[in-house]
This record gives structure tokens, sequence and C-alpha cells, in this order.
């Protein structure tokens, strides 16, 4: 059974012969399948691992629902990343590689503004007092199985102000189509998760929520128990989480959790 444990020798193990597996027919093929929210910063830190290794990977970047959908359907992948909560209904289903799944990252929610505008975020009662103020408010829909609008939703519980700002709440469709109107000045305010802001031009990210009312959604990742690669499925979680990519998850507006 390959264990957590195991993770720095073998990374060491994989980049120290980096040449011979480089080789034609010893490279092997790691298909993952994410959610989205990760995509960004996997594939960049991802491409040093391919260039060191020779392996190559494939991405299927969709929402947790869609993940879950996938997964029961049968569909096969050497790593899987998604919301903690369906890891360990993978794990229970016996899906995932004993001892391999263990938390990833976290995303919480933040402010979405039109570029050259900002928020005061520092308090609980300045973030509240932005989001009564302004005349409109936008969060993801999530009936697609995205969980960041039910995240907005449980901040501004949290806030207190869920039922004083709904009849300004607009639901958005498509992350871009609607951060566009925030662009535009049609919408003030996004509150999305921070993995999300930008996704249009002209518009920037004013901020995390205050933590006392933060809502995150925690990943765990794990090698599936149907993976033919396991040894390189395991070095290159490791090579994700490694110290040195935090700035690139820190861009992407992910919290990675690390060894």
């Amino acid at each position: 059974m390959l264990r957590l444990t195991h993770l720095p020798v073998i990374v060491t193990a994989a980049l120290m012969l980096a040449p011979a597996l480089a080789s034609p027919g010893a490279a092997a093929e790691i298909k993952v399948i994410n959610a989205n929210a990760l995509s960004v910063a996997m594939k960049e830190i991802a491409a040093d691992f391919t260039k060191q290794t020779g392996h190559t990977i494939t991405y299927v970047g969709v929402s947790p629902g869609q993940i879950d959908q996938r997964i029961k359907a049968g569909e096969k992948y050497d790593i899987i990343i998604n919301a903690t909560d369906s890891l360990k209904a993978y794990e229970g289903q016996g899906l995932l590689r004993g001892g391999t799944r263990h938390a990833f990252a976290r995303v919480g929610i933040g402010l979405a503004v039109k570029e050259g505008r900002s928020l005061d975020l520092s308090t609980v009662e300045s973030t509240r007092k932005a989001l009564l103020d302004a005349k409109s408010l936008m969060h993801s829909d999530s009936t697609g199985g995205g969980l960041s609008g039910i995240n907005a939703a449980k901040v501004l519980v949290n806030l207190g102000i869920a039922d004083a700002v709904k009849a300004k709440l607009t639901l958005a469709a498509g992350l871009d189509t609607g951060q566009a109107r925030i662009a535009s000045g049609e919408i003030e305010i996004g509150i999305f998760n921070l993995s999300e802001i930008p996704r249009a031009p002209g518009v920037a990210r004013a901020g995390p929520v205050p933590r006392p009312v933060q809502v995150y959604i925690n990943y765990d990742s794990s090698v599936s128990a149907a993976s033919t690669v396991p040894d390189a499925a395991l070095a290159l979680i490791q090579f994700w989480t490694r110290p040195e990519t935090k700035p690139i998850w820190d861009k992407a507006g992910l919290e990675v959790s690390g060894e």
C-alpha cells in the first residue's frame, strides 16, 4: 500500500530518474479530474513536473457536482480532487487507493468589483456596510452543481443581511457573462469564490470577506483505486503542494494545504 508518508521519497526518485522517465515508453499519462476552481494553478505548476519527469497530464476540470456524476457513471481517473465530503464518500465506496486521501486546498469567498474601485473589507461591520450600501449584488447560480453560490449565500447569512439584500441580488448563470455586468457597472458587487475573481476584463478582486464570516470549500485529493500509475500520481500531488508553489496558489485565490 502506498502511503502519503512515502511521497517525498517518490518525488525525489521521480526527479532523479527524470531522463529515464522521459524516454519512449517510460513516461506515464496521468489522468486528473478536479474541481474547476483549481485548474489554473494546477496546470501552471504541473508544467514543470512534465518537463522534469516526462509524465504527461490530462485534465477534466468541472464543478464538484459534475465530478460526482462522472465518478458515479464509472469514469476512470488517476487523481481525483473534489470537495472533502465527496472524497470521503468515494473512499467509503472503495473508489480511492488506500491511504492516499488528504487535504489539498481550500477557497473562501471574496468580493468582485469594477476595476479601479476598492472596498473596505477590514472588519465584519465595514463589509456588511459595503454590501448593504450597494445598489446591486450578484453571486453564482449553483443549480449546475457548483458550490460558490451556496457559500456566498452562507456568507450573507453570517453577516446577518441575507433578507435585507434579497431584492437586489441577481444570480449569475455564467461567471464570464455575469462578471461582465460588474465590469460595465450594471452590477456593483459580486460575491464569488476568490478563485473565480476576475473572470472578465475590467473586474478586480476587492479582497476576501473577514474570517469571522468566511465560508470555505475544502478540497481533498487522492489517487484513484483504478489508477495504473499510482507512483507517478502521488508524485504529482506532492509536486503541486510544495512550499515554493504558494505564490501561484495565492495568485489564484486558493490556500494550498501541503504536507
